[in-house]
């Protein structure tokens, strides 16, 4: 029974005679706010050398102890935090090691200090974590900026940059708790973070479909309607990805087609029609029309002026889409 608490004294003896030897303001580092090593010897980059090593072991087994503790309660925490104890688990921030050196005379000797203050390592990284989320409110604005003007495309460019943000936002959660940082604030930062990201990828997800149009066609043929212009149109664009909706109030472009046949005439058993087209691009969140003209082309047939006119339709359809996929760059 004496043994351990004889070895207790002694170990105990031995840090007071070390304490002696380093100046007394030192002392303050060795509590538990901090990770600290302290190491002596004649050559002061070799005794800072070991103390770094020592410390960088300190914090190995603590980054071990965090990371199963983050392995066990997996289900109960958030997925984020458990993906940083994996990624970071062998890897040890050294970044915010402070050291300081002291010469005895008297031994010869120097004694180097190194040490983690873990409540300033704390703030480092709830800054970063403070940043993450300010960084992504400022995209979800831009982006919602850019959304309600009609500029979705460049709507999900910014949101798929911010998403990126968040494959390394793990990092300063793991280390807020390899410091001792506040639970409660950790898992109220941890859901403020998820909420950011998932309000994203769903901002992304409503994206997807992209720009939505509005083919609004009315075409004549010798007065009676002409609708398959208007159907075949709208096919073309479908097969280069376009998405439509019936009501132009809630689509972003508009395109309008107003067409009409005319009879030329007749020569050598053959009918010649002109289609003349009106075809106009608005962009429903400004106003801005994007593209505007008017477009004609002949039209024959050997049976009859309405067939010429199909003829027409056909032809000035081409044309129709070439001008409608310049201008929104398909």
């Amino acid at each position: 029974m004496k043994r351990p608490f004889l070895a207790a004294l002694l170990l105990l003896a031995g840090v007071v005679a070390l304490a002696q030897n380093y100046p007394s303001e030192w002392r303050q580092f060795t509590s538990d706010g901090y990770f600290h090593d302290i190491e002596s010897g004649t050559n002061k980059q070799s005794a800072l050398d070991l103390a770094r090593t020592n410390l960088a072991h300190q914090i190995q087994m603590k980054v071990k102890e965090v990371s199963q503790m983050d392995k066990q309660a997996v289900n109960g925490r958030s997925s984020i935090l458990y993906r940083s104890s994996k990624s970071f688990s062998t890897d040890v921030d050294m970044s915010l090691v402070e050291t300081k050196s002291f010469y005895n005379d008297e031994q010869s000797k120097y004694y180097v200090l190194v040490y983690i203050d873990k409540a300033a390592s704390s703030i480092y990284y709830e800054n970063e974590v403070k940043m993450l989320i300010s960084k992504a409110d400022n995209t979800l604005t831009i982006a919602d900026n850019y959304i309600s003007t009609g500029f979705k495309q460049k709507a999900k460019v910014e949101l798929q940059k911010a998403l990126q943000l968040f494959d390394s936002a793990g990092k300063p959660f793991f280390w807020l708790n390899v410091f001792g940082f506040n639970e409660y604030k950790i898992q109220n930062f941890l859901k403020q973070v998820n909420e950011k990201e998932q309000t994203i990828k769903q901002k992304l997800s409503d994206l997807e479909y992209g720009t939505t149009y509005c083919v609004v066609c009315e075409a004549d043929l010798f007065g009676r309607r002409y609708v398959k212009l208007g159907n075949e149109v709208k096919g073309e664009l479908a097969a280069s990805g376009c998405n439509f909706v019936d009501n132009p109030t809630t689509a972003d472009i508009v395109i309008r087609i107003q067409a009409s046949a005319r009879k030329y005439n007749d020569y050598q058993g053959a009918y010649f029609t002109y289609i003349d087209a009106a075809v106009t691009i608005d962009k429903t969140a400004t106003g801005q029309r994007i593209f505007e003209d008017e477009i004609s082309t002949k039209g024959t047939h050997t049976l009859s002026y309405d067939e010429a006119a199909r003829d027409g339709y056909k032809q000035i359809k081409k044309d129709i889409v070439k001008h409608l996929k310049e201008n929104i760059k398909l």
